[in-house]
């Protein structure tokens, strides 16, 4: 749709805007932490501890940001508001690793 913004642009920009520290997770299985500095339609420039790196956004599984941020992006239409999921979420000391079976 033209004039649509996407969640990604609005998560990159936010994120940009206020120095938020993200964590960057590859295909490949490698993670970055570090800032974004800047992004286009392909790549993420990000500013890591020692390093400034250029990841291909095909490349990318996922991006990991504290819920406090993602609850400033405006969502969607027809979407309830992300505190509407508040203690929905089993703890984490409650979940368990499910059962495996031993072979015989």
């Amino acid at each position: 749709m033209p004039g649509e913004v996407s969640i990604q642009n609005q998560l990159l920009n936010l994120v940009r805007r206020e120095r938020t520290l993200i964590t960057v997770f590859l295909v490949s299985g490698k993670k970055f932490v570090g800032y974004v500095i800047g992004f286009d339609r392909y790549t993420v420039h990000l500013r890591c501890r020692d390093f400034d790196q250029i990841v291909f956004k095909h490349a990318i599984t996922n991006i990991s940001v504290h819920k406090a941020v993602m609850q400033k992006l405006p969502l969607a239409e027809g979407v309830e508001h992300l505190e509407s999921f508040e203690g929905k979420f089993p703890a984490e000391e409650h979940m368990s690793a499910p059962e495996t079976k031993e072979e015989s």
